[in-house]
C-alpha cells in the first residue's frame, strides 16, 4: 500500500510516501483538481489513482496501518469528492448484487474428460435456493 512499507511483519509509515499522501489530501481539500493535486504533491498520477488513494479510508489508520492523515481530512476530502462527482453526474451508482447463501447441487449424470467441460457442467448443476 502506497505510504507504508511492511517491516517484520509490522506497517510502518514511508515518510517519503506518506509526505505525497498528505500533500495530495491538502491539495484537493484546498481546491485542486485530483490529478492537480498529485503534481502539486510531486508525483505524476492519473485521475483514477488520485481517486483511489483519497478514497482509501486505511489512510486514517486501523489496527494494522498507521495514520497518515486525520479524519477530518479525509472527510473533507471524500465529501469534496463526492460533491463534485453528483455535479458532474460521474458518481456511478452500484448497487451490490444479492449475497446468496443456499444452494442445492443435482447429482452429476454425465462425466466428461476434458476437465473444463466437467467443471462447467458441474458448476450448471447449482441450483441458488432463495
Amino acid at each position: 500500500m502506497y505510504g507504508y512499507k511492511i517491516i517484520n511483519g509490522k506497517a510502518v509509515i514511508d515518510e517519503q510516501e506518506a509526505s505525497v499522501i498528505v500533500n495530495i489530501f491538502n491539495g484537493y481539500v484546498s481546491g485542486l483538481s485530483m490529478k492537480a493535486a498529485a503534481e502539486n504533491a510531486g508525483v505524476f498520477m492519473q485521475h483514477s489513482a488520485v481517486k483511489r488513494i483519497l478514497m482509501q479510508d486505511i489512510y486514517i489508520g486501523n489496527d494494522y496501518y498507521p495514520a497518515i492523515i486525520s479524519r477530518e481530512t479525509f472527510a473533507k476530502a471524500n465529501g469534496r469528492r463526492l460533491h463534485r462527482a453528483n455535479l458532474h453526474g460521474s458518481e456511478k451508482r452500484y448497487t451490490a448484487p444479492p449475497i446468496h447463501k443456499a444452494f442445492e447441487l443435482a447429482a452429476a449424470e454425465t462425466h466428461f474428460d476434458d476437465p473444463a467441460e466437467q467443471a462447467e457442467y458441474i458448476y450448471s448443476l447449482i441450483e441458488v435456493k432463495t
